[in-house]
């Protein structure tokens, strides 16, 4: 994570007018220097099977046509872990079912689960995430003797 927010953010929704308002808000709110957005989970995993830079995050909407969001993630974790292990997932979803939020905690990758639509707050506890992490990598323990 660069200081100014994330470097790659994939969004994956069915709906072409969540698509454009969630993709706005992001760019808004300086949350991503880059946003693809996929209006199919099988486009994205072609995606994530070719592409060269793998983003840092992906939010999923849950309920979707031909593949539902946990249909992707079944398929997403058959990926190597290093493509796997880039990417941190926050399901982005209408759905107020707390057996879906319950499945989609069980998933390692998931970190949140947000309603639609998202909020400043839900973008600056993302951030927050990835800065405790970036801090964890980065600290040094010095041992005295």
């Amino acid at each position: 994570m660069s200081a100014t927010g994330i470097g790659l953010a994939v969004l994956i929704d069915d709906n072409d007018i969540d698509l454009f308002v969630q993709k706005r808000f992001i760019e808004i709110n300086n949350f991503a220097k880059q946003v693809i957005t996929f209006r199919s989970p099988v486009d994205a995993l072609d995606f994530f099977e070719k592409a060269n830079e793998l983003p840092e995050i992906i939010l999923l909407d849950l309920n979707m046509p031909v593949m539902d969001g946990f249909e992707f993630l079944d398929k997403y974790l058959q990926f190597p872990e290093k493509i796997t292990g880039c990417s941190k997932v926050v399901v982005l979803t209408s759905s107020s079912s707390v057996t879906d939020r319950e499945r989609a905690q069980t998933y390692p990758c998931v970190i949140g689960f947000v309603s639609k639509p998202m909020e400043v707050k839900n973008l600056n506890d993302i951030r927050d995430y990835f800065q405790s992490e970036a801090e964890k990598k980065t600290t040094i323990v010095v041992e005295k003797k």
